[in-house]
């Protein structure tokens, strides 16, 4: 360790004088054990507490018996548990001091006051006001006296001082963790044991921690026993109902468990059984410390069971090395502090309620396997109601849509329809038809106020009613599958199909629905549904006029070039729409798009991650300059096309946002100078971010790109997108205030991405990641430094 730090955390004991016996002098210089080597042990050494008010120590192999009460030395001698590579022959240990209060007063209120906070969060009334429960197991069996850790004088001094100092101290210090996060540990035996039980955290719980490395509170004994740590476990996650808090998982082992070997697979599943309860809400972190030899195997298999069910999980080994295990549990650390983060509204600091009545399913689960639900005509306790779509004209301005039904407005079928030849927005079945006039009601007025027939009209005619053919919306009968097979930091994803009405058959593609996986009622619901539907159709006509950007390129490049060019990726963006159900008289919604088939993908993230098949091609790009290479026609300047002021971009901005502000600068499309040696199709997801941001004068930028490449059976290449992020630039922020300030209109809140809007932070990060390739050049985007933005 380096010096500066051990003497940092060094513990003060008496290293003075040390009186020696005749028997202990005997049994020392019989034993080949140095004084020198006492002096360390009561300095260090693990403490127990011995017979007749003596104390143990154990220390650098070797074992110390020493009476407090004349300071003399009884007897020693040596044991085989240090290591000659590593642990405390080779590296003084970290000796943590406890948390000094400033009075012994101070430190008896604050040990009373954590006790009676300890008692209040345990009430249901306090469980509310929990943000985080972590739960820590700690292997406490036999094996983890080794002394083999450095900076540790045993592999148990080493995650308890690990867990005091990382997970506890320094997230109190900086101010990250507070009494609201509590904390459970379960010591692993061949039983389990709750040692502390949701306790908050605070310096007491620190000092506890400290006290916890010595032996004489508890020390490593017996066989370590998985399947009783992970019920425990259960217990303790369940044990607040509450679904605003937080949840981690902390599992630390030293070898395989001693389970019998036949329930290594039940050790398994039952991870399993505890994240699909949780899902991401769940952070898991199993670590394995030992020699690298040890086969941690069941442990790698609890990690990927329970990714399969949605937690964030993750395994560490560390080397037999303090600070390696503390870099560990500080991701732990960080990975709770984000969910945290995802569980709380930006813009009032509360909790969200996570949904309870979610059940998930493992993925890759066959749809053949789980229970459906169907929504279909000829049940009057489930049904569809209606479908809505989203309309965007460039401006400000979009709303959702209703999609006209195509069902029978007497009887609900979808069998033999004719529309009304007036409106040609509603239907009637074959047998409604036959009993006369069907249309008659619906075209006829009453007491002034218009009929129906015109009012469909009228809308379909303004455009706040709107068709879809049978191949976008085959049939008004779905059916949705009732467990989950995806979880994101706001969605939840099931699988959904329609139905046909006469038979039940499924028909049409495979959809997957979106909804929030957080607890709210119908309007916020809708409210949640209209940001993503607007997030989503204002990528999508960024991605048009991408794609016709592209196509506007072709004019400068002779024939054979053109020819490369239409080969090249174009982007899409899925086609949402809402669906709003009746079950048992209860509205509730939810959003559908079509199911991507393929290697789905994330190609690039809302702080400026960048899919590592990017960076490896942009590696391969400066190192070797290969590729197709295309030919610009001759006579044609291909110089780079310069930029306003970002004063000038505002004073136009403010100009047009009197009458409803555009979206998209129209200006024409120049590629840049260059051979265009290299255009990767992996090149074209960031390009088009970087577009979105030029296009839209830097006030926007379409980011976390994610879905499927494919290339269909006509040769051409699509990424086909969903669930983007939109930055918006903070100017935009400012310029609403101001507009809100002085018209007292609500601007402001016209421009509504989400939580997962970061803005100027956001534009920065995508910037100090990209390097422009020749797609950019291709679109004559210009190269953008990160500070400029």
């Amino acid at each position: 360790m380096p010096a500066n730090r051990t003497h940092q955390y060094a513990r003060e004991t008496a290293a003075s004088t040390l009186l020696s016996g005749v028997h202990d002098r005997e049994r020392r210089e019989e034993r080949d054990i140095d004084k020198v080597d006492l002096q360390r042990a009561r300095r260090y050494g693990m403490k127990e507490d011995g017979k007749k008010g003596r104390e143990k120590y154990t220390y650098g192999g070797v074992v110390f018996i020493y009476d407090p009460r004349r300071n003399v030395a009884i007897t020693s001698w040596k044991i085989g548990e240090a290591s000659k590579r590593s642990g405390t022959n080779v590296t003084t240990p970290i000796m943590l001091e406890k948390h000094k209060f400033e009075s012994k007063e101070q430190k008896k209120e604050m040990k009373y006051q954590h006790k009676r906070l300890t008692l209040l969060l345990n009430e249901e009334e306090g469980k509310s006001q929990w943000t985080s429960h972590s739960v820590l197991i700690i292997d406490m069996s036999g094996s983890m006296r080794a002394d083999d850790v450095n900076g540790a004088r045993c592999r148990s001094d080493g995650v308890w001082m690990s867990l005091a100092r990382d997970y506890v101290k320094d997230l109190l210090t900086k101010g990250l963790r507070g009494p609201n996060d509590l904390i459970s540990i379960v010591a692993m035996k061949e039983e389990a044991e709750v040692i502390i039980k949701c306790e908050p955290t605070s310096w007491t719980l620190y000092n506890k921690l400290i006290e916890l490395r010595e032996w004489r509170k508890l020390k490593p004994s017996g066989h370590g026993f998985y399947l009783p740590a992970i019920a425990k476990a259960e217990e303790l996650l369940t044990y607040n109902t509450s679904a605003s808090c937080a949840l981690s998982l902390l599992f630390f082992s030293d070898g395989k468990p001693s389970d019998p070997k036949p329930d290594h697979p039940v050790i398994v599943s039952n991870m399993g059984k505890l994240a699909s309860k949780f899902g991401r809400r769940l952070s898991v972190s199993c670590i394995g410390m030992a020699e690298k030899s040890t086969d941690f195997s069941t442990l790698e298999d609890m990690v990927e069971e329970a990714k399969q069910y949605g937690s964030i999980a993750s395994f560490g080994k560390p080397s037999l090395d303090a600070d390696s295990l503390s870099h560990i549990i500080s991701g732990l650390a960080s990975s709770l502090t984000t969910s945290r983060t995802e569980m709380t509204e930006l813009r009032t600091g509360e909790l969200r309620q996570v949904r309870m009545d979610i059940v998930r399913e493992k993925l890759h689960t066959l749809d053949s396997e789980g229970t459906w639900k169907n929504y279909a005509v000829d049940d009057e306790s489930r049904y569809v109601w209606n479908f809505w779509a989203w309309t965007f004209n460039g401006r400000r301005t979009g709303d959702f849509v209703e999609i006209v039904s195509r069902r029978c407005m007497r009887c609900y079928s979808e069998d033999g329809l004719q529309s009304c030849p007036v409106c040609n927005a509603a239907f009637v079945c074959r047998g409604c038809f036959r009993e006369g006039d069907a249309f008659a009601n619906h075209r006829a007025s009453n007491n002034g106020v218009e009929c129906e027939c015109g009012s469909l009209l009228r809308r379909v005619t303004t455009g706040s009613l709107q068709y879809k053919d049978e191949e976008q919306l085959p049939s008004f009968c779905i059916a949705v599958k009732d467990q989950a097979f995806g979880e994101g930091a706001e969605r939840i994803v099931r699988k959904v199909r329609f139905l046909d009405p006469a038979n039940g058959d499924y028909i049409g593609p495979v959809m997957v629905a979106k909804e929030s996986r957080f607890a709210g009622e119908y309007h916020s619901q809708m409210a949640y549904h209209k940001n993503f539907m607007r997030t989503q159709d204002i990528a999508a006509s960024f991605g048009r006029r991408f794609n016709d950007a592209l196509d506007e390129a072709e004019k400068y490049f002779n024939a054979a070039s053109q020819a490369f060019i239409r080969g090249l990726p174009r982007i899409l963006f899925i086609e949402p729409m809402v669906v709003e159900l009746i079950e048992n008289g209860v509205e509730k919604n939810i959003l559908i798009e079509r199911y991507l088939v393929g290697d789905y993908k994330k190609f690039n993230s809302n702080m400026g991650f960048v899919e590592d098949e990017v960076k490896k091609l942009v590696k391969q790009m400066n190192n070797l300059g290969v590729g197709v290479t295309i030919e610009p026609q001759q006579g044609i300047d291909l110089g780079i096309i310069e930029e306003g002021s970002e004063e000038e971009e505002e004073t136009d901005d403010e100009d047009e946002d009197e009458g409803g502000e555009e979206l998209f600068d129209s200006k024409e499309v120049e590629p840049g100078e260059g051979d265009y040696g290299d255009l990767q199709d992996a090149y074209f997801p960031q390009a088009f971010s970087h577009f979105s941001y030029e296009r839209s004068r830097g006030n926007f930028m379409v980011v976390d790109l994610q879905g499927v490449f494919s290339v269909k059976d006509d040769g051409s290449k699509l990424y086909e997108l969903t669930d983007p992020v939109i930055h918006q630039h903070d100017r935009l922020r400012r310029r609403s205030r101001r507009h809100d300030h002085n018209r007292g209109s609500k601007v402001g809140k016209k421009w509504n991405f989400g939580r997962t809007d970061r803005g100027i932070n956001g534009m920065k990060a995508f910037f100090e990641t990209h390097k422009c390739t020749d797609a950019c050049r291709l679109l004559g985007l210009s190269e953008v430094d990160a500070e400029d933005v």
